[in-house]
């Protein structure tokens, strides 16, 4: 293309072991359950509101603020349009960058134990450092300036007292591992014994270790592969049986079961809630 392709052109954009980036818009409110947040993750909403609730505690974030999710975390989420509709942009950070920065910074990420607050005023420091990593979106920008802005900005929240969300835990957990193993490829036909060869351990060994943490194997995957269908279904234009069998579903409706028993709504319906252009979209790549 002979222009930079735009956040509005390019939804989904990822750079490998750095971060991605993902751009939701809804024109109907949207109600997800225990949505799951399974690596840091930073929304602006630009339009609209998005209301969530973690741990019993409530949060509304707006254009004001910046929406922190903590790895592991799991939030009721409603999009609230305005007139003009709902808009939010999300930057997922790669474990090793925040464990990066942990470690070089480990001294302001020292404070309470207590949840961190969700949702954080968006100081101008902190507005300039998130205008510094939206610049580099979709653009051919070398891995280590995005990485030094993604640094800025983790920098910036903990300066200004929000490094409790930055803090990764002490010790990696067998769930830890096994997440962010099938987070690379939440589709691919994955079975407890190859990941038990993957991580050094026997079968049973997996078993008795995710069973001591409250997991189990299946539905570590079903997450994964639910959190990955979220996602596709909000971002791209795929119709939903493909992103069914991109996610790891042979059968359709198998698939839509699962979904809204997790999230408590149908992907159809959640499809439903996107902007006219988009919909119309899904439905010529649908009939194609």
């Amino acid at each position: 293309m002979a222009f930079p392709l735009t956040r509005t052109d390019l939804p989904a954009w990822h750079m490998p072991d750095v971060a991605s980036w993902l751009g939701f818009r809804a024109a109907r409110a949207q109600q997800m359950r225990a949505v799951e947040f399974p690596r840091l993750t930073v929304v602006q909403v630009v339009q609209g509101s998005k209301r969530v609730s973690l741990g019993g505690r409530r949060a509304l974030a707006c254009p004001h603020t910046l929406l922190l999710a903590a790895p592991g975390s799991r939030m009721d989420v409603e999009n609230l349009p305005s007139p003009s509709g709902f808009r939010s942009e999300c930057l997922v950070l790669a474990p090793a960058l925040v464990e990066d920065f942990a470690r070089r910074h480990a001294a302001l990420l020292d404070g309470p134990t207590s949840p961190p607050t969700p949702c954080v005023p968006l100081s101008p420091a902190l507005q300039q450092a998130w205008r510094h990593c939206l610049a580099c979106w979709g653009q051919p920008v070398d891995p280590r300036i995005f990485s030094h802005r993604l640094q800025e900005l983790l920098l910036v929240l903990a300066l200004e007292g929000h490094g409790a969300a930055l803090r990764p835990p002490a010790t990696l957990t067998v769930s830890e591992q096994v997440r962010r193993l099938l987070l690379n490829q939440p589709g691919a036909p994955w079975l407890a014994d190859a990941v038990a060869l993957r991580l050094h351990r026997s079968p049973a060994t997996l078993r008795r270790q995710l069973a001591r943490e409250g997991q189990a194997f299946n539905q570590l995957l079903r997450d994964c592969r639910l959190g990955q269908a979220l996602m596709l279904l909000q971002t791209t234009a795929q119709p939903i049986a493909q992103i069914a069998g991109v996610c790891g579903y042979t059968c359709p409706s198998r698939f839509a079961l699962a979904f809204r028993q997790r999230y408590g709504l149908s992907p159809s319906s959640l499809r439903a809630t996107l902007p006219q252009a988009q919909n119309t979209s899904h439905a010529h790549t649908q009939e194609a």
